[in-house]
């Protein structure tokens, strides 16, 4: 009797890849071939681990599960996959630790006023520069998952206030002071001197975050994107920076990506873009593998699998 058969979409790596040799002996685990297409390998496979497009999906007659090493699962929306059978498992809760970082990163670049001393830098220019201390303000999440939760556990090393707005009815963690769900949005927005969004793209948070929105928000208000950027009505936020609503906006994303180079956002002193870089880091292939070696244990004993997405929501 042939072995269960699991595809490796992509090589991850010798040191990653070394770690399979704990993957139960029971499945058959190869490789997607360094320049062939998925849809060519696909038919017989059970278990990928990567993504799978709709064109690859039509030909894939045994597939049950699909775990890829990322957060969000757009791509996953097409009907024939939403609708089938086969289970979808992302990596929400391995992304926290580097995406809290980047956060933090994002933010107190802002407040303390790095990005302008590093010019100062380059031109061999010393000046004092105001800096804003954030100790003792509120900080809202909006989106109490993985990279939300991550995100409070830091704030409070920080001396914040954390509040907390989630769509679903998650536990409070001792780490946030107050948790309420999406219909108090404005009343939590209106407490919030620092907004970190780290909510997923679906179609009810599109474009979630708008006039209505930023008007809410105290005066010289911060905003930190480090979800997806369609999450946010781009020309509010620049109206609201303007304005001085916001005081600074720390996106690693944006409402198109790359950000268009003639986009109004570039030069702006008090906008810092990065290039969707805060999912990076040096440990998170190993935990992704190991997350999917672990739902490997599980499938062959029958039990459920980790960090399984809701598909019709998206998340």
């Amino acid at each position: 009797m042939s072995k269960p058969k699991v595809l490796i979409a992509s090589r991850p790596g010798p040191e990653v890849e070394a770690m399979l040799e704990d993957a139960p002996s029971e499945f058959e685990i190869c490789f997607l071939p360094d320049g062939e297409k998925l849809g060519d390998h696909i038919s017989d496979v059970e278990v990928l681990y990567g993504a799978i497009h709709e064109a690859d999906f039509s030909k894939a007659n045994a597939l049950r599960w699909v775990q890829q090493p990322f957060v969000g699962v757009e791509w996953a929306r097409y009907p024939a996959f939403r609708d089938s059978d086969v289970s979808l498992v992302n990596s929400r809760v391995l992304y926290g630790p580097q995406i809290a970082e980047h956060a933090f990163a994002l933010l107190l670049s802002l407040t303390r006023g790095i990005v302008t001393q590093l010019d100062f830098m380059r031109h061999k220019h010393w000046e004092w520069t105001p800096c804003i201390e954030i100790a003792g303000m509120t900080m809202g999440i909006l989106g109490l998952g993985g990279i939300g939760r991550a995100v409070a556990v830091r704030a409070k090393a920080f001396d914040l206030k954390v509040i907390a707005v989630d769509k679903e009815p998650v536990e409070k963690p001792d780490t946030v002071d107050q948790l309420g769900q999406m219909d108090s949005l404005q009343e939590f927005l209106s407490q919030t001197d620092i907004l970190m969004v780290c909510c997923p793209i679906t179609p009810e948070t599109h474009k979630l975050l708008s006039h209505e929105q930023f008007n809410a928000m105290p005066e010289g208000s911060y905003i930190v994107n480090v979800s997806r950027g369609r999450v946010v009505d781009e020309e509010a936020m620049i109206a609201a920076l303007d304005s001085g609503k916001l005081a600074g906006a720390g996106l690693d994303v944006t409402y198109t990506e790359p950000y268009p180079e003639n986009g109004p956002l570039w030069m702006r002193p008090n906008v810092i873009l990065a290039s969707h870089t805060a999912g990076a880091s040096q440990n998170i292939g190993k935990r992704a593998m190991s997350l999917f070696i672990e739902n490997l244990h599980h499938d062959l004993k029958g039990e459920p699998l980790v960090n399984t997405v809701d598909k019709q929501k998206g998340y």
